[in-house]
């Protein structure tokens, strides 16, 4: 499940957001710095935070210097905000606000962070492919997609169905979908060109992050699915067209038959 980095100090916060999302993994951060370093370092889907955990500082201008460094990392704004104050935090960049009187509320928390999550890579798939692909593919492919941040491999991928590894590699060839591990490159490239167009982050924290030894080794996957060097591909279009390229090759269809 998606990974949350959250900056909540009370207590009851945090046992309010647990009770919201018992199937999420959470890391805990005390200071606005630890919250940027959580996201440096770890595959965090979304960000929770406390606009107030730090009282001498101004938590709209926090929310706004964090979604500076990782706009593609959506924000909930939590805790007692008036109607200047969320006014601010939305202007800032916040995706989502939980207030105060809406925390005790697991429904509502728990729609917040799903609203959230709703903006990543398993999103964009399902759009493209969901159409073109058997059910059973695509089931596959989006379970695949939301488990890279936690680096699955394709064994851990057929066990998830029930099958071998071998059976997997048939059934992908039965769906015409690239072999379970070229599926796994693709999804993994994808994940870390659009981690790259974070500026907090950096080639060997992407690589990192992935399972990959070095930021060379990454640079090597990018070559192996769409070519060329990370850095010209830290682009909206560069991420784009990675996109669209893994998308193709996923709907290509049957090989011609040979006469």
């Amino acid at each position: 499940m998606p990974l949350i980095a959250a900056l909540l100090p009370n207590p009851s916060d945090r046992h309010s957001l647990r009770a919201a999302t018992p199937g999420h993994d959470v890391t805990w951060a005390d200071t606005w710095r630890e919250l940027h370093q959580a996201v440096r370092r770890n595959p965090v889907a979304a960000v929770v935070a406390d606009i107030h955990a730090e009282s001498r500082k101004d938590g709209a201008l926090r929310v706004l210097r964090f979604t500076q460094r990782y706009p593609l990392t959506p924000v909930v704004a939590w805790g007692e905000l008036d109607g200047r104050e969320l006014f601010r935090v939305g202007k800032a960049g916040a995706t989502e606000v939980v207030v105060a009187w809406e925390a005790d509320d697991p429904e509502l928390v728990a729609g917040a962070l799903r609203s959230a999550l709703q903006r990543g890579i398993p999103t964009a798939l399902d759009a493209r492919l969901r159409s073109g692909l058997d059910p059973a593919a695509m089931e596959l492919s989006l379970y695949a997609a939301e488990h890279i941040p936690a680096q699955i491999r394709v064994p851990e991928l057929a066990a998830a169905f029930g099958m071998s590894v071998s059976t997997l590699e048939r059934r992908c060839e039965n769906w015409r979908l690239p072999t379970p591990g070229r599926l796994l490159l693709w999804l993994r490239v994808l994940y870390g060109l659009r981690w790259l167009l974070e500026p907090g982050r950096s080639v060997e924290s992407v690589a990192d992050q992935l399972g990959y030894s070095s930021g060379a080794a990454f640079r090597r996957a990018i070559k192996a699915t769409v070519g060329g060097r990370p850095s010209p591909l830290r682009t909206h279009d560069g991420f784009q067209g990675a996109l669209e390229a893994m998308v193709a090759e996923c709907l290509a269809g049957p090989p011609a038959v040979k006469g």
